[in-house]
C-alpha cells in the first residue's frame, strides 16, 4: 500500500514537472502570455504562487496536494485535439521563422530592419532578440494549454 502511495506522489510530481516544463518551453513568465492576462489574472497567479511557496516552506502536504490536484485538473481540461493542433501550428511557424532568421544571418548581409520585417511577416515578437533569448508569438491569443 505504501509503495502505491509513493508511486502516486511520484506520478503527480512528474505531471507537475511536465507542466512547469511546458510553461517554460512556451515562454510563460517571459512575457509571452503575461502581457495578455488581466491584472486580476496576474494577481491570482501571483497569489497561487505565494500559497504554493508557503505550503512548501511550512511542509503543509495537504495544501500542496490540493494545489497540485487543482493544477492537474486544469491541465487535463486543456488536453484536446484542437489545442494540440494550435500548438503544432505555432511550432511550425516558429520553426519557419527561425530558419528564415538563420538564412538571413548566414547571408552576412542583414540589418535590424530585415529582422523586424521577418518578425512582422511571421507574427513574432522580438523584444528579446539575441543570443540565448527566445521569441513569443505576437497577437496569437492565449496558449491553448492555459485557455
Amino acid at each position: 500500500m505504501e509503495q502505491k502511495y509513493v508511486l502516486g506522489i511520484l506520478a503527480l510530481a512528474m505531471v507537475a514537472i511536465l507542466g512547469v516544463s511546458m510553461v517554460s518551453a512556451f515562454g510563460f513568465g517571459n512575457g509571452f502570455m503575461n502581457s495578455e492576462l488581466t491584472e486580476e489574472e496576474k494577481a491570482e497567479m501571483q497569489e497561487q504562487k505565494e500559497v504554493m511557496k508557503t505550503a512548501i516552506e511550512n511542509k503543509d502536504y495537504g495544501t500542496w496536494k490540493s494545489l497540485m490536484e487543482d493544477r492537474l485538473s486544469e491541465m487535463q481540461e486543456k488536453i484536446t485535439e484542437e489545442n494540440f493542433d494550435e500548438l503544432t501550428q505555432r511550432h511550425e511557424k516558429m520553426s519557419e521563422f527561425r530558419e528564415a532568421v538563420k538564412e538571413l544571418k548566414d547571408s552576412g548581409d542583414f540589418s535590424k530592419e530585415d529582422i523586424q520585417n521577418l518578425q512582422e511577416e511571421y507574427g513574432v515578437e522580438g523584444k528579446r532578440f539575441g543570443k540565448g533569448k527566445g521569441f513569443g508569438m505576437k497577437n496569437s491569443g492565449k496558449c491553448p494549454l492555459t485557455g
